[in-house]
C-alpha cells in the first residue's frame, strides 16, 4: 500500500452535499461516517476528533493489525451444524426485512415530504408577514399624507374639490378599475370607510363645534412632524441566529421523536455489550440507543447502582449529582402487578438534591418493558432534585423515585405518562404507586 494514493469521495448519508472525511474509531457509538457538517455540528467535536481518522489511516492501521495477527490463527475444527442452518436461512430473511426496510423507508420519506412542503409553506407564509409588514411602513406613511391632504380640502374646500370629496357611483367604478394590486385596493376601501365613519373614528364629534376641524387637522400635522426621517428596521432580537437555529434543532427533535418512534429496532451485534448492567439486556441498550438525542455519543457509562451503592437517596445523589445526560432505569414493582417493570428517564441537566426542578427541552420517560417512550411537554419540570429522591422526572410527579417514602408515577409534564404504568389497578388517571427494587444510572 505504500505509495499508492488513496482517494474517496463518498457522500454523506445525511448531508448529501458533503463528502466523508473521516471515521469513528469508537466502538460504542452509533455514527460511524463522518463529513464535516457532521463534524461542526457535534456538541463537543474537540472530544470527537481524538476518534476519528481518515480513511487511508484506516486501512494503514487495519493492515497492520491483520498482518500481525494471521499468523495466530487455528485451524482444524468444524463448525456446528446449528451454526450452518442458521446461516442457510439468511439470504430469504434479509431479502424480506429488505422489502419491509423499503416500504419503511417510503412511509418515512412521505412524512418528511409533507412535512418539508408544510414547513417551506409556513416559513413561506411567515416570510411574507414580515415583508407585508416592511411594505405596511411605507403605505402607512403615504396614507398620512393622503389623509392629511384631504382633511386639508375638508377644512378648506373649494369648488374644484367637490367632486373629489363627494365622487358620484361613476366615479367610484372609475376609480376601482384603475385598481391595478391589493396596496392601492387597501388604500381605496380605507378612504370610503374612514369617509363613512367619520363620526366612528372621533373625526365628526367635532365638526358642529366652531374651529374643531381645524383642531382635528392641526392635531394632523403635530403627527406627521413626529414622522420625519423615522426609518422602520427590524432591529436584532434578543436570539442571535445561531440560538434559534439550535432551538428549532431542539424542538423539531422532540416532536419528530413524538412523531416517529422506531419500533422492533434489530441492535447492532458489536455494540450489543451490557455494560455492566443488572438490569438491562442488549436489546435494552440497543432500543435506548435509538431514544437517546443523536447529538451525543452513546456510550453508557455506569455511575451508579442502588443495589451495589444503596438504594438511598443520598447515595444516589453522592454519585450523581452534578451529572448531565444520564439514563436512570428503575426495576419497579408497581401494586397489583403480577411481575416487575423497567422504566425510566433520560435527563440532559443536572442532578441535584436542593429541592429544585430541572429544566430540560429533550427529557423522556420511558418503560422498556412496554417499549414505550414519553417525552417532555412542560421543561421547566423535566426532573427534580430533593435529598430523599432517587431519579425523579416531571412536576407531580410523572416518575417519584422517593426513596424516603412512596414511589409512584402521576401523569402530567410528559406525553403518555399513563403507558408506562403497569398495573391491573391502574386506572388512567391519578397516582399509580411502585416499589423500587434497584436502580441503575449511566451517563452517555
Amino acid at each position: 500500500m505504500e505509495g499508492q494514493k488513496i482517494t474517496v469521495r463518498i457522500p454523506c448519508p445525511i448531508h448529501d452535499s458533503e463528502f466523508i472525511q473521516r471515521v469513528s474509531m469508537d466502538p460504542h457509538t452509533s455514527q460511524q461516517l463522518f463529513c464535516l457538517e457532521c463534524i461542526l455540528s457535534q456538541e463537543d467535536s474537540a472530544a470527537l476528533s481524538p476518534n476519528l481518522k481518515t480513511i487511508p489511516d484506516l486501512l494503514e492501521t487495519a493492515s497492520a493489525f491483520y498482518a500481525q495477527n494471521k499468523n495466530n490463527v487455528r485451524m482444524g475444527e468444524q463448525v456446528p451444524p446449528e451454526y450452518l442452518d442458521l446461516l442457510g436461512g439468511q439470504a430469504e430473511k434479509l431479502e424480506q426485512l429488505s422489502k419491509h426496510i423499503e416500504d419503511e423507508k417510503k412511509k418515512v420519506s412521505s412524512v418528511f415530504d409533507t412535512i418539508m412542503q408544510d414547513m417551506v409553506k409556513m416559513i413561506s407564509e411567515k416570510k411574507n408577514e414580515y415583508l407585508y409588514e416592511l411594505d405596511q411602513q411605507l403605505f402607512n406613511l403615504r396614507y398620512w399624507y393622503i389623509f392629511f391632504d384631504k382633511q386639508i380640502k375638508k377644512t378648506y374646500p373649494t369648488e374644484e374639490d367637490i367632486p373629489f370629496l363627494y365622487p358620484t357611483k361613476e366615479d367610484l367604478v372609475t376609480k376601482l378599475g384603475k385598481i391595478t394590486n391589493a396596496t392601492q385596493l387597501m388604500a381605496f376601501v380605507r378612504n370610503l370607510k374612514e369617509d363613512l365613519n367619520e363620526q366612528k373614528l372621533g373625526i365628526g364629534s367635532t365638526l358642529g363645534l366652531e374651529g374643531g376641524r381645524k383642531t382635528y387637522l392641526n392635531n394632523i400635522s403635530k403627527e406627521l412632524i413626529k414622522l420625519d426621517n423615522i426609518k422602520p428596521k427590524y432591529a436584532q432580537g434578543e436570539l442571535e441566529m445561531s440560538g434559534l437555529k439550535s432551538e428549532i434543532k431542539t424542538t423539531f427533535e422532540d416532536l419528530l421523536g413524538r412523531l416517529l418512534n422506531l419500533e422492533n429496532p434489530i441492535g447492532d451485534v458489536v455494540k450489543g455489550a451490557n455494560y455492566e448492567s443488572k438490569l438491562l439486556k442488549a436489546e435494552d441498550f440497543n432500543l435506548l440507543r435509538t431514544w437517546a438525542p443523536k447529538n451525543l455519543k452513546f456510550a453508557p457509562k455506569l455511575i451508579y447502582r442502588g443495589s451495589r451503592d444503596g438504594l438511598s437517596g443520598d447515595a444516589f445523589h453522592k454519585k450523581c449529582d452534578g451529572k448531565k445526560n444520564t439514563i436512570s432505569i428503575i426495576k419497579a414493582k408497581f401494586n397489583g402487578a403480577s411481575k416487575s417493570s423497567l422504566i425510566g428517564g433520560y435527563l440532559d441537566g443536572a442532578w441535584n438534591s436542593s429541592s429544585q426542578y430541572i429544566t430540560s427541552n429533550n427529557s423522556f420517560i420511558f418503560s422498556l418493558s412496554t417499549k414505550t417512550k414519553c417525552t417532555v411537554t412542560t421543561t421547566t419540570y423535566g426532573g427534580y432534585g430533593q435529598v430523599g429522591y432517587g431519579p425523579t422526572f416531571g412536576g407531580g410527579h410523572d416518575l417519584g423515585v422517593i426513596l424516603n417514602g412512596q414511589s409512584y408515577c402521576n401523569p402530567n409534564s410528559y406525553v403518555g405518562t399513563a403507558k408506562i404504568i403497569e398495573s391491573k389497578n391502574y386506572g388512567g388517571a391519578g397516582q399509580a404507586y411502585f416499589t423500587p427494587e434497584d436502580i441503575e444510572v449511566y451517563t452517555l
